[in-house]
C-alpha cells in the first residue's frame, strides 16, 4: 500500500528524534516536504518528495529495507525475469514484423489488407486491460504474474507451430518478365496461407505475446512505487531499451532469412522457439503467493472507475488517446515503395530495422537529455517536427530528393520520425505508471496502456478508410498517376499535426502530476471519466470491425 503525508520543516525534526532511525540523508532541510509510506510486509518505509530521506520505523529492520531496495535491482535472478520479457518480445517482434513488412506483399494482399495485417498484430494490446484485470482479480495457485506469463507464451508458441504444420511457408523467385533488369518477383506455393488464415494467426500470436507483455507491466508498475522521484522512469527506460535492443537484433537477421527458399519456415519456427528460452527465469521469478486478491472483482472495477473519474487521470489520458488517435498513416505508403518506386523487401525491412534502432536512441536521448525537460515541451517540438517530416514525403513522391538515391531521402524521413516518437514513449510511460493505484496495478496500468493502444488502432482503422477517398490503387501508381497519393499524404499530415491544440492537457513533470490532485481543480468528473472510458472501448469495437471487414471483404468501402 502506497500512501503520502505532507509534514512542515519543524516536522522533520520530529522524525528524526522520535525513535525513528535515519538511514539516507542529504543535508536537505529546507521548506516543506512529504513523505511517502510504502507498507511492505509489516514494515513502513518512507521517502520524502526530493528521493532523499529514508526513513524507518523503530520496529522494522534493516534487512527489510535492504529487500526492498532489491525490488528494482533487476538484474537479480529473482528479478531477471521481468527485463529478460521485454527483451524476449523484442526479440519476437523482430523475427516477425520483418516478414509481416513483405509477406502480405507477396501473397496480393491489398492495400487495405497490408495495412490491417499490421494492425491486427498489434491489436490484441487493446485487450491488455482484461488480462492485467484476471491477473489481479483472478490468482492460480496462489500467483497472480507468472501463470499468466506462461500461459501468453504457450499462446504464441502454439498459433506457431499451427502455421507451421498447416501452411507451405516456402517461396519461389522466378524473373521478373516486365522489365530486363533482372528483377524477381515471388511466386507463393499451392499451399501458401491465405491473407485471412494468415491475418487470424497472428492475431492469436499476438494475443499471447501482448498478454506476457501486460504481466511484465504489471511487475515494472509495482516496482515503479520503489524509485524515488529523481529516478523515476529509470526500471522503464531500461526495460524499453532492452526491448528495442531485441528488435534491432533481430531485424536484419530476419530480413536475411526471408530472402532464402525457405526463409518464413525458418522465421516462424524461429518464434516459436524464443519464448522457451525465458522459461527458465520465469521460474525463479520470486512473487509473493496470495491466498485472498487484495481487492475482489467488484472492488477492482469500482477502484478503476474512481481512478477513471479523477481529473489527475482523465485529463492527462485524453491527451494520450486524442495523440495516438491522430497519427493517422498513409496506408498506401507501403504499396508506393514497393511498386511505385521498386523498392525490394531487403530496402522496406531496412527501413524499418533504421527506424526500430533509432527509436531506441530516441528513448536514450530523453533518458540523458531531454530527462529534465518539460513533457508538454517535448510534445510540441516531436509533434511538430513530425509534421515536417511528413511533408517531406512530397518531396520524394515528386523525386525531388536534392540528388539524393530515393531509398536514401526516405530512410532519413521515416528515421527521424521513428526518432522523434522514441523521445515521446519514455514521458508516456512514466505519466500512465503515475496515475496506478496501489493494489491494481494490472488491471490499471493496463487500462492507461490500452487507451493509446485502441486510439492507435482506430488510427489504423482510419488509414484504410482514407483509401477510399482517391485512387491510390497498385495499378494507378505504376501507371505513373500520384496525384491522389499526394493529396492523402497532405491529408495524413494535416491530420498528425492537430494535437497540439490539446497539449494544455498535458502535465510538465511528476511533479506537476502531482498538484492534478492537490491543486484547484476539481478532484473528480463522472463526465470526464465517463467520456474518457466510452472513447476507449467505443474505439476498441470499431477498430476491431473495420480491421476484420478489411480482411474478409477487401474493397468494402470502395478502396483500391
Amino acid at each position: 500500500m502506497v500512501s503520502s503525508t505532507k509534514y512542515s520543516k519543524l516536522d522533520r525534526q520530529g522524525f528524526l528524534g522520535d525513535g525513528h532511525r535515519k538511514l539516507e540523508h542529504n543535508d536537505k532541510d529546507e521548506g516543506d516536504f512529504e513523505l511517502s509510506t510504502i507498507s511492505e510486509g509489516g514494515t513502513e518505509i518512507f521517502q520524502d518528495n526530493g528521493g532523499v530521506d529514508i526513513i524507518q520505523k523503530a520496529d522494522a529492520s534493516l534487512e527489510d529495507i535492504e529487500n526492498a531496495k532489491q525490488k528494482i535491482q533487476l538484474w537479480r535472478l529473482k528479478n531477471l525475469a521481468v527485463p529478460l520479457c521485454y527483451f524476449t518480445i523484442g526479440l519476437l517482434q523482430g523475427i516477425i514484423y520483418p516478414m509481416l513488412n513483405v509477406y502480405p506483399l507477396d501473397l496480393g494482399a491489398t492495400e487495405a489488407q497490408q495495412t490491417t495485417i499490421w494492425f491486427l498484430k498489434g491489436f490484441p494490446s487493446c485487450f491488455k486491460i482484461l488480462f492485467g484485470f484476471l491477473s489481479d482479480s483472478v490468482p492460480i495457485f496462489g500467483y497472480r504474474r507468472k501463470p499468466y506469463m506462461f500461459i501468453g507464451w504457450m499462446i504464441s508458441i502454439a498459433s506457431m507451430l499451427v502455421l507451421l504444420l498447416t501452411s507451405d511457408l516456402s517461396l519461389e523467385r522466378v524473373a521478373s518478365g516486365e522489365s530486363n533488369t533482372g528483377s524477381e518477383v515471388v511466386v507463393p506455393p499451392v499451399n501458401a496461407p491465405s491473407v485471412l488464415s494468415l491475418s487470424f494467426i497472428f492475431f492469436i500470436w499476438a494475443i499471447g505475446v501482448w498478454w506476457a507483455d501486460v504481466i511484465a507491466d504489471s511487475l515494472v508498475a509495482e516496482k515503479c512505487k520503489y524509485e524515488t522521484d529523481a529516478d523515476r522512469g529509470n526500471l522503464q527506460v531500461r526495460c524499453y531499451a532492452l526491448r528495442g535492443i531485441g528488435v534491432a537484433v533481430m531485424v536484419p537477421i530476419s530480413s536475411f532469412t526471408y530472402n532464402t527458399h525457405y526463409g518464413p519456415w525458418y522465421i516462424i519456427l524461429t518464434s516459436a522457439t524464443i519464448p522457451l528460452f525465458h522459461l527458465p527465469f520465469l521460474y525463479h521469478l520470486q512473487e509473493t503467493r496470495v491466498v485472498v486478491p487484495e481487492f475482489s472483482a467488484q472492488e477492482q472495477l469500482q477502484q478503476l472507475w474512481k481512478t477513471a473519474c479523477s481529473s489527475a487521470v482523465w485529463q492527462p489520458m485524453m491527451f494520450i488517446f486524442t495523440y495516438g488517435l491522430l497519427i493517422v498513416s498513409n496506408a498506401a505508403w507501403r504499396e508506393f515503395l514497393k511498386s511505385g518506386l521498386g523498392f525490394t523487401a531487403d530496402q522496406l525491412n531496412a527501413l524499418l530495422f533504421v527506424g526500430g534502432a533509432l527509436s531506441v536512441l530516441g528513448v536514450a536521448v530523453y533518458k540523458f537529455i531531454l530527462i529534465r525537460w518539460s513533457w508538454r515541451t517535448i510534445f510540441i517540438i516531436g509533434i511538430i517536427f513530425n509534421g515536417v517530416f511528413s511533408l517531406l514525403q512530397i518531396l520524394l513522391i515528386r523525386g525531388q530528393t536534392f540528388g539524393l538515391d530515393p531509398f536514401l531521402f526516405s530512410l532519413g524521413d521515416e528515421g527521424v520520425m521513428d526518432f522523434l516518437l522514441g523521445t515521446q514513449l519514455i514521458p508516456l510511460a512514466v505519466m500512465m505508471v503515475n496515475l496506478v493505484p496501489p493494489g491494481i496495478e494490472g488491471a490499471s496500468y493496463a487500462l492507461f496502456t490500452t487507451t493509446f493502444n485502441a486510439a492507435s488502432g482506430v488510427s489504423s482503422a482510419l488509414s484504410t478508410v482514407l483509401l477510399g477517398i482517391w485512387d491510390v490503387s497498385k495499378e494507378t501508381m505504376k501507371a505513373g498517376d500520384l496525384s491522389g497519393l499526394t493529396k492523402l499524404t497532405f491529408l495524413t499530415t494535416a491530420i498528425q499535426v492537430t494535437p497540439l491544440l490539446l497539449v494544455k492537457l498535458v502535465p510538465h513533470s511528476v511533479s506537476d502530476m502531482k498538484q492534478l490532485k492537490t491543486g484547484g481543480l476539481p478532484s473528480s468528473s463522472t463526465l470526464g471519466g465517463s467520456v474518457y472510458l466510452l472513447c476507449v472501448f467505443l474505439s476498441i469495437i470499431f477498430a476491431l470491425f473495420i480491421g476484420i471487414m478489411n480482411v474478409v471483404s477487401p474493397g468494402w468501402m470502395g478502396e483500391s
